[in-house]
């Protein structure tokens, strides 16, 4: 059986074989997908293996999805709430704690997918940010999988409905 996925040091350790040459899905059996792994393990090569390096780029993710909720309520005439709702997720690893401070997959994928709507927002008139929120949702599934087709299935009706008419057909092929 797995150990716990709630335990931050498996997500660490198995970024840490991963430096030492083991492959996923081969070498260490897991039942997630593969990009929180990736992650740690390339934030470990460039910075060295310690859990601060690996908190730091959580930390790191988590200021994204910060200023991408931020950017969804500005865009959206929200006036003085874009603060507030940005604030909100920057306060939610403290009203969370421990689950949104730490190097976990459902972390990275809750960032993931903050980050992929920001870029859906941008994609509805741009085929370059609509390729760039499609990477992030794939992101998003490959690090927890039902949150990744669940915001597909969002994210894809909304370019597909916001769009303007002439280019709604590309942009959601884009985004896909």
């Amino acid at each position: 059986l797995e150990p716990n996925l709630l335990e931050e040091g498996l997500l660490l350790h198995v970024g840490e074989r991963m430096l030492a040459g083991d492959h996923l899905y081969s070498d260490i059996v897991l039942v997630t997908g593969p990009v929180p792994y990736v992650m740690v393990a390339g934030i470990f090569s460039v910075f060295g293996s310690t859990i601060e390096v690996a908190r730091i780029g959580v930390a790191i993710l988590q200021g994204l999805a910060c200023a991408s909720v931020y950017n969804l309520a500005r865009r959206s005439d929200a006036g003085p709430w874009a603060h507030a709702s940005a604030a909100s997720i920057a306060f939610a690893p403290v009203l969370l704690f421990p689950l949104l401070t730490i190097a976990f997959y459902t972390t990275i994928a809750t960032s993931l997918a903050f980050i992929a709507a920001g870029l859906a927002l941008r994609g509805v008139r741009s085929n370059g940010w609509a390729f760039a929120a499609g990477v992030a949702i794939a992101l998003t599934a490959l690090s927890k999988q039902t949150v990744g087709a669940l915001l597909a299935i969002g994210l894809v009706a909304t370019i597909a409905a916001c769009a303007p008419a002439r280019e709604r057909l590309r942009r959601t092929l884009v985004l896909c």
